[in-house]
């Protein structure tokens, strides 16, 4: 059964979690987007929205339709986020949060000389 990963992930070998020589697949202990899994267990990732089925066994396994499946990842995509900044994450406007919960700028993010504005109703005239 085959995913393929649709973002960085944390390894969980034993290796990782237990030992402390690291792990022998991912030395950085990253495994990296675009990873194929080959695991028992690799649809699970698939109804989490952080993979997406290779193979049929895992996309029966996972039984999910392809707009569940679009779901699941834009969950995932956003499960980090602030509910009230789902709009601006899904605008481009911000990323993420820096340490001190400001936003990290997106592509799409307008900015000023004073931070970032994410109202595209902004007069610099003013």
């Amino acid at each position: 059964m085959k995913a393929r990963l649709l973002k960085e992930l944390g390894c969980a070998c034993d290796a990782c979690l237990h030992g402390s020589q690291g792990c022998v697949d991912f030395p950085d202990g990253k495994i990296p987007k675009g990873t194929i899994m080959d695991h028992p267990n690799a649809w699970r990732l698939v109804r989490m929205g952080v993979a997406e089925p290779v193979d049929d066994d895992c996309a029966k396994a996972a039984n999910m339709t392809e707009r569940q499946m679009q779901q699941a990842q834009r969950g995932a995509k956003r499960s980090r986020i602030a509910p009230e900044d789902y709009d601006a994450f899904e605008r481009g406007e911000m990323i993420g949060y820096y340490d001190d919960g400001t936003h990290i700028p997106g592509p799409n993010a307008a900015v000023s000389e004073g931070g970032i504005i994410l109202d595209d109703s902004w007069d610099s005239d003013v």
